[in-house]
């Protein structure tokens, strides 16, 4: 069990940064960042629902003690909804496989607007985490829950557009499936 001893943090020792942080199995462990600048490294804070503890120095963005690549850590901040951006781009960190694939592709981040966790748009594209979908009607679009969301002409579980998903009719099943007046969808697909 952890107790106040078991803080996740960084730490400066002279010319070293280190990130300390409990694991289950392993106890309290403390790790070298190995391409951290001790000179310029400094703990941020962000006022958001995310439970990440963020650093930066003079080249880097780190995020738990994992450097992120390609982020300007000067202009790194929090929009909402586990999205944040730099200068150039927008990154969501809701859900992931790996932290340096939370970037939300081929979109302006001066025009991105948030919907409802995990929805947000830029323009005409519909932004699920960070999949993006080109939609034209998408200031129809409303968000059932956190896996669907629809238009007036358009169904769409997560990344995917549901074609022959009347807008109408639907009702979700779960997370993964919904049905309208003719059919039952799964994956995206009619049920067969």
């Amino acid at each position: 069990m952890c107790f106040t001893s078991c803080k996740r943090k960084y730490t400066i020792e002279g010319d070293k940064v280190f990130y300390e942080y409990w694991n289950e199995g392993s106890g309290q462990n403390r790790r070298l960042l190995e391409m951290a600048d001790s000179k310029t490294f400094q703990p941020i804070e962000f006022d958001c629902d995310c439970d990440f503890k963020f650093g930066k120095d003079r080249n880097h963005l780190y995020i738990d003690g994992k450097p992120i690549n390609n982020i300007d850590p000067y202009s790194f901040t929090f929009i909402g909804n586990y999205v944040f951006r730099d200068k150039d781009s927008a990154y969501f960190f809701g859900f992931y496989n790996n932290l340096n694939e939370c970037s939300i592709k081929g979109i302006n981040p001066d025009r991105l607007k948030l919907i409802k966790y995990p929805w947000s748009k830029a323009d005409n594209i519909l932004i699920y985490g960070n999949d993006t979908i080109l939609l034209q009607d998408i200031n129809d679009f409303i968000p059932i829950d956190k896996y669907w969301g629809k238009t007036k002409k358009h169904v769409i579980n997560e990344n995917k557009i549901i074609n022959q998903a009347d807008p109408k009719s639907f009702e979700v099943i779960n997370s993964y499936s919904g049905k309208d007046s003719k059919h039952t969808y799964e994956f995206g697909k009619i049920k067969k």
